[in-house]
């Protein structure tokens, strides 16, 4: 069983009631944000209290987040955990509810690979129903990379908007946000009747805690919440699985 630090100084939120169903984003929320959305790390804990929380909570833990499906299942080999991924275009497991949704033409994607090799630092990175285009190590590009996405959504301006990220701009489906994928996951029955809570740090997150607020439960940001360092999210939330699983041996 995994032991939770201390956790540092400082008002934290207290710990959920044991009817909670958990939200959680991924990229400056359950993890560290890296130069590249390909270098980062999960910390070998995380799994572990992922799952003790899915025992605790009976299956009620959903990772929310703008990766997509198969990237999220390779970091977080957990079973049980359920995912909406590319903002809740997909989901895993999949209940059949999702309506069609639109996917990038390939010219699109070919235009994106073109961006990224013609200004050094940036990143292309595709998924099943967008696209992102990463320019941490090349802060210089962003305009260039603003021009390129919305110069496509115009396109298609039913079907896709631009959504500012950290150091990155996505391109995704106008119906897909964080805040439908927890109204549709609440539905469920492992989460139905239950008090929500979402857990993010950015802009993409506002839909989820806007939602969960809605549903007569809370929402919790990074950087006034958990002061924007993973690592105490990751301390308080083995501290709630370790409560957790004394009051199941009680």
């Amino acid at each position: 069983m995994n032991q939770p630090t201390d956790l540092p100084a400082g008002p934290m939120p207290p710990l959920p009631g044991r009817n909670a169903a958990l939200f959680l984003d991924m990229d400056g929320t359950l993890i560290e944000i890296a130069p590249r959305p390909d270098l980062v790390v999960v910390p070998p804990t995380l799994p572990g209290t992922l799952a003790q929380l899915l025992a605790g909570l009976n299956g009620a833990v959903a990772v929310v987040t703008g990766r997509g499906l198969e990237v999220l299942r390779a970091m977080l080999p957990v079973p049980g955990l359920s995912a909406a991924t590319e903002h809740g275009a997909r989901f895993d497991p999949d209940d059949g509810g999702s309506p069609p949704l639109p996917v990038p033409p390939p010219r699109w994607r070919d235009a994106a690979d073109r961006f990224a090799a013609a200004h050094p630092g940036t990143l292309a990175e595709h998924k099943h129903h967008g696209l992102v285009l990463h320019f941490r190590l090349a802060p210089e590009a962003e305009t260039a990379a603003r021009h390129l996405v919305e110069e496509l959504a115009a396109e298609q301006p039913d079907d896709f908007r631009v959504v500012p990220a950290h150091a990155a701009l996505e391109l995704r489906p106008r119906f897909a946000d964080k805040g439908r994928a927890v109204h549709r996951l609440m539905q469920r029955a492992a989460f139905a009747g239950r008090v929500p809570i979402f857990i993010g740090d950015d802009v993409t997150d506002e839909d989820g805690i806007t939602a969960a607020y809605a549903l007569g439960g809370l929402g919790y940001r990074m950087p006034e919440d958990f002061g924007g360092q993973p690592a105490i999210l990751r301390d308080w939330l083995a501290r709630f699985a370790a409560e957790l699983g004394q009051e199941r041996g009680a």
